[in-house]
């Protein structure tokens, strides 16, 4: 009887213990995501993010995407063009700048095929075009 309240207890303790970790991983977390959105990066961030989901929608021209773009990026950009771009030597200084430099690369990536397929149907277009010309009576 002795054994299983020692056990009782000990996995009540174990939960509050679980409980308490939670909760401080929580408030972590929260501050992690306020540093995050005070961060002078996390404008560029942000309109870089969107113009990768701009290329990959393929529809450049949508007023969803271009109104979400300028709307919420530009606007957190404005948010932080008053504080100075420092050398940067924190950990979320170096992810914030390395996650910019990867989502602008990303975005490189992703725009050169459709640039070259964009290419080359101009050119088979110009050349119908001119086959189509050429061929018609004067």
């Amino acid at each position: 009887m002795e054994v299983k309240k020692d056990e009782n207890s000990f996995l009540q303790n174990m939960k509050h213990e679980n409980n308490q970790k939670t909760k401080e991983e929580e408030e972590e977390n929260e501050i992690l995501k306020k540093r995050i959105l005070s961060h002078p990066l996390y404008g560029l961030l942000l309109h870089s993010h969107l113009s990768c989901l701009k290329v990959c929608s393929g529809d450049f021209d949508s007023p969803e995407i271009m109104n979400t773009v300028d709307g919420l990026a530009l606007t957190k950009l404005s948010l932080h063009s008053d504080s100075p771009l420092e050398a940067t030597t924190s950990e979320l200084d170096q992810f914030m700048e390395a996650y910019c430099w990867t989502l602008r690369e990303l975005k490189e990536a992703m725009e050169k095929p459709l640039i070259e397929t964009h290419r080359f149907m101009d050119a088979v277009y110009n050349q119908l075009n001119d086959i189509v010309l050429s061929s018609s009576p004067p």
